[in-house]
């Protein structure tokens, strides 16, 4: 079941004003429930939720005018959240370009690219072997290498476009945040 627009704008709203006592809190969201009912009538639910403002700057304003003008932890550290997203969006395009660098590697030369155990030292390590050690190491992966190599690199590719997307979007909440 799909949730509408408006009941995410509420449930983000929510989130935004958790640093207010919970009547206070109901009262926001049955006063701003209200009001997007009343609007969505005529201009639909996404033209409403967004003449509403960002669900965080619309809490910043109830937060202020209530005297509560000290936000929540959670609140002041929100600008750290879009670097750390693309951080670790950075890090996950980081293991793409590995797995895809070992994939290739191991189309090139299937007997010296994939996981390996040195039995002597216990050392397990990936990518390519020296061709006079493959006789001492152990191939862990044997034919699977290859279509693990192929699906780490679409997930972590997947995943880091994924995080991305969501630090865009966490940027342009923070943004209008911040525009009164």
């Amino acid at each position: 079941m799909k949730t509408s627009q408006i009941e995410t704008y509420l449930r983000e709203l929510a989130r935004a004003l958790s640093g207010l006592p919970a009547g206070e809190q109901e009262d926001i969201l049955a006063e701003t429930r209200s009001h997007l009912a009343e609007r969505c009538a005529s201009l639909g639910e996404a033209e409403a939720c967004r003449r509403m403002g960002s669900p965080r700057a619309l809490a910043s304003s109830y937060m202020a005018a209530t005297g509560h003008s000290n936000p929540p932890a959670s609140h002041r550290f929100a600008q750290l959240l879009p670097v750390t997203m693309a951080v670790g969006a950075l890090l996950l395009w980081v293991c793409t370009l590995v797995s895809l660098t070992l994939f290739l590697a191991e189309l090139a030369e299937p007997t010296l690219v994939s996981i390996w155990l040195n039995a002597s030292t216990g050392s397990i390590f990936v990518g390519a072997a020296n061709p006079d050690m493959v006789s001492l190491l152990t191939d862990l992966a044997g034919p699977w290498f290859l279509p693990l190599a192929a699906l780490l690199a679409v997930l972590a590719g997947a995943s880091g476009l994924g995080m991305m997307r969501a630090a865009w979007d966490e940027i342009r909440s923070v943004g209008n945040m911040a525009t009164p």
